[in-house]
C-alpha cells in the first residue's frame, strides 16, 4: 500500500543516503518504477535521488545465468523469436522480450 512504501522509504536518511552503494541505489530505481505505476498521482519518496538512483541503475551490467541462456535457446528452438536482455525505454532489463508484442519473460534462479 502507499503507506507501507511511504514509510519505508521516508525511513531513508540522508545520512543513510550518502553510504548506499550502487547495487542499493539501482533497486531502489525499481522500486520508484514500481511507486509511480502504482501511485502515479502521488510523488516518489525519494524523487531528489531519481537522477542518482537512474544513474547508479545505468552503471549495472547484465549479468544472465546459464539458466537464462539455457531458457532462451529453449525458446527460440520452439519459435519464440526474442531479443536477450532487451532494454526498455525506461531504463529496465528484461531477460528475454518481444516488444512488438509487449511480451517478456523473466528467469530466476537458481539460487
Amino acid at each position: 500500500s502507499l503507506d507501507f512504501f511511504v514509510a519505508c522509504l521516508s525511513s531513508v536518511s540522508i545520512e543513510h543516503q550518502n553510504s548506499l552503494f550502487d547495487e542499493a541505489l539501482s533497486q531502489l530505481y525499481l522500486v520508484s518504477l514500481h511507486f509511480q505505476l502504482e501511485f502515479p498521482d502521488h510523488n516518489f519518496p525519494l524523487a531528489h535521488m531519481q537522477s542518482e538512483l537512474l544513474t547508479a541503475f545505468n552503471r549495472q551490467e547484465p549479468r544472465p545465468s546459464q539458466l537464462q541462456h539455457n531458457v532462451a535457446a529453449a525458446l527460440n528452438r520452439i519459435g519464440w523469436n526474442h531479443s536477450f536482455e532487451y532494454e526498455t525505454p525506461e531504463g529496465l532489463s528484461l531477460d528475454m522480450a518481444q516488444p512488438e508484442t509487449k511480451s517478456a519473460i523473466e528467469v530466476d534462479g537458481p539460487f
